[in-house]
């Protein structure tokens, strides 16, 4: 029963380290490093500890049928004790095996990590020469019991781009198909976090009598909260409007829909198209309001050629001196992965004060670090604007230390 936890907690420990608990792993000694190299190969750490938990469990269910054999054949009402024996035994490992330590490993995931670093190493080490086949027996009985074919693509971006060069002679309008073509097959990869704009630059009001008519002009859409002003019920499309129309706002309301952070630019279009709306606001993973998009907005992403997106993201950032950089936080991750020529990492994460927030599992402060790719970002200081951020490549701070 007590290796059986060892193993449970350790798993459960383990697997709930984000980037910043693993640095404090780190400083745990030789056991913590033992425990922080387990976690570079997830797939054969877990493949290995369900490996010993299982084995561990059968050994247990062995001996708890041969002594409740026993205390049947030997005790009077023996078939009632060999139940209630069973079944004490079953619970006994659920809950002290299962559940117990999995709790503290969840409170204490760094610690528990750290000192069963060398005992799992020590285990890992054991049964690794059988894992490779542990891993593909998993892999065929998933594939087999739940296969998960993926559907080829009908036709490629390539076959696309070759007939709009056959199709036109025209080499401006070549470019902005070109353009428009690239644009919509990235709205299916683009989160709509990345599009939307900020609660804090919308244009909100709970009471349409105290609109001031001379901010007309600062957004195209007035969003209509409810009388507590944290979601959106309704919008106005203000640029749409007649002059005669400003007098009888709530004639003009339209219905908006709601949808969350993570999902694709082009579900929540079609979602507009289906609701016949083009507001959709976006909401985090607590319900809270995090933004809107419009359904103009994610046309202008689809329309708006590379070219034009590079130049803002080359403005936006800031080269200082080789391979170190400065950007704002709202700058997106995958726009500086494309500067930097490095993979976006950050799975849910928009921008570069997200990936900070993300990695240190806290708000941002001024001297947080968080990694992509080769670089290492660093919060320097809060202007009027936001956060900025500084970005160094790895190999340019060991030249300068």
């Amino acid at each position: 029963m007590l290796f059986s936890a060892i193993f449970s907690g350790s798993e459960a420990a383990l697997f709930s380290l984000d980037q910043a608990s693993r640095k404090k792993l780190r400083s745990f000694g030789s056991s913590g490093k033992q425990a922080d190299r387990l976690l570079e190969q997830p797939d054969l750490l877990l493949s290995a500890i369900l490996f010993w938990n299982l084995l561990i469990n059968m050994t247990y269910f062995a001996i708890a049928a041969i002594v409740g054999d026993r205390l049947g054949s030997e005790l009077e009402h023996g078939a009632s004790v060999t139940m209630l024996f069973t079944f004490g035994s079953l619970l006994a490992i659920i809950f002290f095996s299962e559940m117990l330590p999995k709790s503290f490993a969840v409170i204490s995931p760094v610690w528990i990590a750290a000192s069963m670093g060398a005992p799992l190493m020590i285990a890992f080490q054991l049964v690794r020469p059988i894992l490779p086949l542990v891993t593909a027996s998993n892999r065929l009985a998933s594939r087999i019991i739940w296969p998960t074919f993926e559907p080829e693509d009908e036709i490629s971006l390539d076959d696309i781009e070759r007939a709009i060069e056959l199709g036109t002679d025209d080499a401006a309008l070549r470019r902005r198909e070109r353009a428009a073509l690239r644009g919509l097959v990235e709205i299916a990869e683009t989160r709509v976090a990345e599009l939307m704009q900020p609660r804090t630059r919308l244009w909100m009001t709970s009471d349409l009598s105290e609109i001031d008519l001379d901010t007309v002009g600062r957004c195209s859409h007035l969003m209509v909260t409810n009388l507590d002003g944290d979601m959106i019920r309704a919008a106005i499309s203000i640029r749409t409007l007649r002059p005669s129309q400003f007098d009888q706002l709530e004639d003009n309301l339209e219905s908006v829909i709601y949808v969350p952070w993570s999902a694709f630019a082009s579900q929540v279009l079609d979602e507009m198209q289906s609701a016949e709306c083009s507001v959709a606001v976006v909401v985090n993973e607590f319900g809270e309001l995090a933004g809107a998009v419009t359904k103009n907005e994610i046309l202008r992403f689809v329309m708006t050629t590379r070219s034009d997106e590079d130049a803002d993201v080359a403005w936006a950032i800031q080269e200082l001196c080789d391979s170190v950089f400065r950007a704002p936080g709202s700058v997106s991750v995958r726009s500086l992965a494309r500067r930097l020529g490095v993979e976006a990492g950050g799975e849910g994460v928009t921008t570069l004060m997200g990936l900070v927030q993300r990695q240190n599992g806290r708000f941002p402060r001024v001297g947080d670090r968080a990694t992509l790719g080769e670089y290492e970002l660093s919060v320097q200081s809060e202007t009027e604007d936001g956060w900025m951020i500084e970005i160094v490549r790895f190999d340019n701070q060991q030249g300068d230390a």
